[in-house]
């Protein structure tokens, strides 16, 4: 929003840009997103834990560390606007019964460019009723193996009177395109420990596939890791000394270091894009609570601790190696950036996508990563903004679902990282601001509603039947 456009004319402006530069060349993509998981577990970050990462680590030193990586604040909303490109109160993300077919999904548009596309991992956007035309592979994955909803679900089989009678019992699942969904084992603590293993080997297995086809592929590997039940593989069980964070850290780490070597084996890693990036800040729950590095709060709250993530990104030849930036960038920002990075041109016009096209900054050919401001939503409520080095609390939760006066509360993050000493009073001009900021999120509703809490498929908007995507045209999904 540098320019002062209202948010979707800002974001239909940036993504009317062609990416000649970059059609010729597809990179593979391998997104590794782990859940709940703060800046202080991370070794480039500063592990409070003294466990190494040496494999997350080297990809910021290969590539770039982002310090103002955001992202909204909860599990399900994160993954929405992650893949979309969009903020999650669009497309009803925030209600249990996740997003419609009618989204667009970067796996789409990839798979819609020649690229092969796997989840390996944790879905959680398909609602209670997923399996009936909700899961991965209904939003652009070829195939998928994981878990649909979130990992504690694991505890439920060793709950107090669990009675299968009565709960449904959890399961890791698998499919691929054009075939149904099948279970594969019960979830529970034992298979907890084992997913995000078996996840990576199938990424491998994935990715030889596709590089032996001679096509370009997208993997997602969202982990479950360090959500509670935070339980690491037995390989790592016990081995830190740093308690059950320590020990899941390291499996993470190990895993990520499966992923890496699989690139240079196949001879692809200079031909592929590496993100490790994070869905939301620090686990909260004791006794598996997390840490957030030198931010205050944890996931479920819009506090620095909750929604500012680690993110490394490598990109041999193409991202300059070493670079450490706090340029704010959001998880939205990685739909239009990813999609660029793989020539593709015809995004979505008929709806606001609010991620900007960040490649171009990454590629240190533009000094600013274009966004100067974010929204951070709580259900439909704008809770906070983020201008510059500026934030404004319009609801300040120091925990989740927990509020006290001052509700409205100004932060200099940079003077104040902890968000400790509320300024409002003595910068009067600052409401204003933020302000015309949600204005122009507001604005942008009269043209591109959000979609109903709850809605059914097939949806479509109101305003206008989906088009069929044309080269050049308007997108539409599978």
């Amino acid at each position: 929003m540098t320019a002062r456009l209202p948010l979707a004319l800002a974001a239909a402006a940036t993504l009317a840009v062609p990416c000649a530069a970059h059609a010729a060349q597809r990179p593979n993509i391998v997104l590794m997103f782990p859940d709940n998981l703060g800046w202080g577990e991370v070794g480039v970050y500063g592990s409070v834990r003294g466990v190494p990462t040496p494999n997350i680590d080297r990809i910021a030193k290969e590539g770039i560390r982002l310090d103002n990586f955001n992202v909204e604040f909860s599990c399900t909303v994160s993954r929405a606007a992650l893949l979309t490109g969009r903020y999650a109160i669009r497309s009803a993300a925030t209600q249990p019964s996740g997003i419609t077919q009618w989204e667009i999904t970067i796996a789409e548009l990839l798979r819609d460019a020649g690229y092969a596309t796997a989840l390996f991992g944790k879905w959680h956007l398909g609602g209670a009723k997923w399996i009936e035309g909700r899961s991965p592979v209904d939003q652009g994955f070829d195939e998928w193996y994981g878990i649909p909803m979130t990992s504690n679900e694991a505890q439920t089989t060793t709950s107090p009177g669990f009675d299968p009678s009565k709960t449904e019992t959890p399961y890791i699942w698998e499919q691929r395109k054009g075939g149904p969904a099948t279970k594969v084992k019960v979830f529970d603590l034992d298979s907890r420990r084992t997913v995000d293993r078996e996840a990576a080997h199938k990424g491998i297995d994935f990715m030889e596939r596709s590089t032996r086809a001679g096509q370009p592929f997208f993997l997602f590997y969202p982990i479950t890791q360090i959500h509670f039940p935070t339980l690491a593989h037995p390989d790592f069980a016990g081995r830190t000394g740093a308690g059950d964070i320590g020990d899941a850290m390291a499996d993470v780490d190990h895993n990520v270091g499966l992923i890496l070597g699989s690139l240079e084996k196949l001879g692809v890693e200079k031909d592929t894009m590496v993100l490790w990036c994070t869905d939301n800040g620090a686990e909260g729950r004791r006794p598996w609570r997390g840490s957030p590095g030198p931010w205050r709060g944890f996931y479920n709250s819009v506090l620095e601790g909750g929604i500012r993530t680690p993110c490394v990104i490598r990109w041999p030849g193409r991202i300059p190696a070493g670079r450490i930036s706090n340029e704010i960038v959001h998880e939205m920002d990685l739909f239009p950036t990813l999609a660029a990075a793989a020539g593709v041109t015809n995004l979505p016009t008929d709806r606001a996508i609010d991620g900007i096209d960040v490649l171009p900054f990454l590629e240190g050919r533009r000094e600013r990563s274009g966004r100067e401001s974010a929204l951070f939503f709580s259900g439909a409520q704008v809770r906070a903004v983020k201008w510059n080095e500026w934030k404004l609390h319009y609801a300040f939760m120091p925990e989740p679902r927990v509020s006290e006066p001052p509700l409205m509360r100004l932060f200099n993050l940079r003077s104040d990282p902890r968000e400790e000493t509320d300024i409002k009073d003595v910068n009067p001009w600052a409401l204003a601001v933020f302000d015309r900021i949600v204005a122009e999120y507001t604005a942008s509703l009269e043209r591109f509603p959000n979609v109903p809490a709850n809605a059914k498929d097939p949806y479509r908007p109101a305003a206008a039947a989906r088009q069929s995507r044309e080269p050049g045209g308007v997108a539409s999904g599978s």
